[in-house]
């Protein structure tokens, strides 16, 4: 038999006082002695310093190396000189305010000691941080561990059969220590949050590794939600994580880049151009894939969901008192992260431009996996939710698109030569 691979546990703590003690002790109790290399905390400049709250000789009964940043390094940072300390086969990077569930550990240590090159998502759930406990585990197969990427440069949370992970959200993972430094590690250039998940997760999938989730893996994770005591304590640098993002993308997605510059938080980079060749000469000595590879790869999100749609198209009804009158998107959600809106009667426009919002395209797999289920207004995370819409409805919502729904809605014929349709929701 191979000996066991041994687990480095890093934790980038930037004013985490309240959770990091918790969150490490949580750690070494459910990690076996002979497994658990380590556990590297690392202060980013947080004032006081961690290590007043905890001292090294108590941390250090529970395996803990303090890394200390006198300079705020953002997440980024922290999360890069915590892999540099680490000493473990596997590098598994924690949030500071996390709590793994027993037997977390074995999917890791299973799925990297077959491939190396292969790195582990666990399923997220919700951290109760007044009773450190998670509420409650969600059925198997649906818990939170895969995302994909869309063309403004952000992930959105989805789930399907497979047990691959087009991008990792990025706060959770477990990467051998051999891989993660082959592919270049962190980008030295992007400060504080945000883009680095999508960087790692195309230069894995690109450069042949892999991400697969482990859906026997259960991390229960304090989910900011807007609350005085989840409240981030760091600083991120205006415009920071729009920048990590845009270079993420420029390095990888080739000409495909043209479409991130095409939304309204890119503008700027449409007229200042991004040197990014600190990611990509960090992995040119690997054989990589372009990105159109990418989309082939999974093409049953790209296509089959229609993420990536063939044709988008205006939705007009039936003419009244002489005005052609077509579905708008109430309020144009440029972001991933919108809030739910509801479709409107506009009067048409005839261009691609303005508004953008009256244009649509299929979207969301049928249960047979092929498309389309849904209709998802063209640049946007939003898709027409029939569900619960009764007859005579004043407003039929959208909600952010699932690409497993199912078949929401429907466009049928209802002329002889097809141009006109009726839309049942």
């Amino acid at each position: 038999d191979k000996p066991i691979l041994t687990i480095s546990v890093v934790l980038p703590c930037g004013f985490e006082h309240d959770y990091f003690i918790r969150t490490a002790e949580s750690v070494f109790y459910e990690t076996p002695a002979e497994v658990l290399k380590e556990i590297v905390i690392v202060d980013d400049a947080s004032a006081p310093p961690l290590e007043q709250s905890w001292s090294e000789a108590a941390a250090a009964e529970f395996g803990v190396k303090y890394i200390r940043l006198n300079e705020p390094a953002g997440l980024i940072g922290a999360k890069q000189a915590g892999a540099e300390a680490a000493t473990g086969d596997i590098i598994v990077f924690f949030d500071c305010h996390v709590k793994p569930d027993i037997d977390y550990w074995v999917p890791y240590v299973r799925e990297i000691s077959e491939n190396y090159k292969r790195a582990v998502i666990p399923v997220i759930t919700v951290l109760n941080v007044d009773t450190w406990t998670q509420p409650e585990r969600p059925a198997k197969g649906s818990g939170m561990s895969k995302c994909y990427l869309t063309f403004d440069a952000e992930f959105k949370w989805t789930n399907d059969k497979t047990p691959h992970v087009p991008i990792m959200s990025g706060g959770l993972l477990a990467i051998s220590r051999k891989w993660f430094f082959e592919i270049g590690g962190y980008d030295s250039s992007m400060k504080g949050w945000g883009g680095e998940n999508l960087d790692q997760s195309l230069r894995i999938w690109t450069c042949g590794g892999e991400i697969v989730s482990a859906p026997d893996s259960y991390v229960a994770h304090m989910w900011r939600d807007g609350s005085e005591k989840t409240k981030a304590k760091y600083k991120v640098g205006a415009g920071d994580a729009v920048k990590n993002r845009a270079r993420a993308v420029k390095a990888h997605l080739g000409d495909w880049y043209k479409k991130t510059l095409s939304f309204p938080s890119f503008k700027r980079w449409q007229r200042q151009d991004l040197d990014t060749s600190s990611i990509t000469d960090s992995f040119s000595d690997l054989t990589c894939e372009n990105f159109e590879w990418y989309l082939q790869r999974f093409k049953y999100i790209y296509r089959d969901a229609g993420v990536l749609p063939s044709e988008v198209f205006q939705i007009a009804a039936v003419e009244v008192e002489g005005s052609s009158l077509c579905l708008e998107l109430k309020t144009l959600g440029w972001t991933n992260f919108g809030h739910d809106d509801e479709i409107v009667l506009k009067e048409c426009t005839d261009t691609h431009t303005q508004p953008q919002s009256q244009w649509w395209h299929g979207s969301n797999r049928l249960e047979n996996g092929s498309c389309c289920g849904s209709l998802r207004a063209w640049n946007t995370d939003q898709c027409i939710n029939g569900r619960g819409v009764s007859t005579g409805a004043e407003k039929v919502p959208t909600h952010t698109c699932n690409l497993d729904s199912g078949k929401e809605v429907s466009l049928t014929p209802s002329s002889d030569d097809g141009e006109e349709l009726l839309l049942k929701v």
